[in-house]
């Protein structure tokens, strides 16, 4: 897998749908200051391959927190008391 560009997100990074219930919905990360936006194909045929995709997204995205949380607690204790 190789990566075009690689985003850090600031302090006020928040990710959500934008324009649910309207014709152009979109995944919206506002990465502090850049944004990413993922929208939909025009083609309602090619959205079960987007579907997999976000649940792809969401799943590896899962993964990290989990993997994050855990190493964070390593972390905690390997600083032991000050």
């Amino acid at each position: 897998m190789a990566f075009n560009a690689m985003w850090k997100p600031g302090r006020q990074a928040v990710a959500g749908m934008q324009g649910n219930g309207s014709a152009n919905p979109a995944l919206v990360i506002y990465l502090d200051p850049d944004s990413l936006a993922i929208l939909p194909p025009s083609d309602p045929a090619a959205w079960p391959e987007f579907i997999r995709l976000l649940r792809q997204i969401r799943d590896s995205a899962d993964e990290l927190a989990v993997f994050l949380d855990k190493h964070k607690a390593v972390r905690d204790d390997d600083a032991g008391p000050e």
